[in-house]
């Protein structure tokens, strides 16, 4: 599933590379699976057709796309989450579709933004303001300070690894950065929260800090060959019955609520 380095990879290569879409033209929208769409999917289309991208934004997996009217000051914002599949690239028009292609937007200058998504978990919607998604989710993994980190911790009597899954709690991270950070900080999944140490605390604002740092910077995780640019270096996650790079110890995969969750019993002992 696409966590917060992911699509943070994919908001960079749509803004940053060339051709970027920033300063693109919506010509038409293609629908090709209305269940992607929250809403209306012919309205989507009517909204965004005629107007020019002025920017894109992301927080925790969500990323958020600004369309200018370049006749008024009118301006759409369109949601989207990847879910567990999805895929965005801008390709030349004329490149063959997948099988999987759920929408296309169609630009000026010959290119398409394409969404491919095999399992159509994704989901796209029109929004009047990015608050309408952001004011339920809790400060970006990437972007949190120390102070704030500890003091939305400080309090709480929670697991550690659902915690860190709760997107209220910070947004972006997900079973692979969870299971990352915590063998980093070496901790158990199962701790509480309420147990931790000064100590630990810290330890755990700097794993987590660490973590996904990194893995921006290596444009996240290849895990099952979903993000073929990805190069950060798991640890632990998808390494059950492997050795522990720490301690040699083998790593414990355990189905903890609906999640499976890898770590070391050594080094992360309860």
């Amino acid at each position: 599933m696409p966590e917060l380095p992911e699509v943070e990879s994919v908001l960079q290569c749509l803004t940053t590379s060339t051709p970027s879409l920033i300063g693109r033209q919506v010509c038409s929208v293609r629908i090709l699976r209305n269940s992607v769409v929250d809403g209306d999917a012919r309205s989507i289309a009517e909204t965004l057709t005629g107007t020019v991208c002025s920017d894109v934004l992301r927080h925790g997996k969500y990323l958020f796309f600004k369309f200018q009217d370049p006749h008024s000051t009118k301006q759409s914002w369109v949601a989207l989450h990847l879910r567990m599949t999805g895929r965005l690239f801008l390709v030349p028009q004329q490149l063959a579709e997948d099988r999987h292609t759920r929408f296309v937007v169609l630009l000026d200058q010959g290119f398409a933004l394409r969404f491919d998504d095999p399992r159509a978990f994704g989901r796209v919607w029109l929004v009047e303001d990015p608050c309408e998604v952001t004011e339920k989710l809790g400060p970006d993994a990437l972007l949190i300070q120390r102070k704030p980190f500890l003091d939305r911790l400080d309090g709480l009597r929670r697991q550690l690894k659902p915690l860190l899954l709760d997107q209220s709690f910070v947004a972006g991270v997900g079973n692979i950065y969870a299971d990352e950070t915590l063998f980093r900080a070496k901790l158990h999944p199962l701790k509480l929260s309420s147990d931790l140490t000064t100590e630990e605390t810290n330890r755990l604002y700097d794993a987590l800090h660490g973590v996904i740092t990194q893995a921006v910077r290596a444009k996240g995780a290849n895990i099952d060959g979903v993000f073929e640019a990805g190069s950060f270096p798991v640890a632990v996650y998808g390494r059950g019955g492997k050795p522990c790079s720490d301690c040699g110890t083998l790593v414990v995969k355990e189905r903890l609520g609906q999640r499976g969750t890898h770590f070391c019993p050594i080094c992360q002992s309860l």
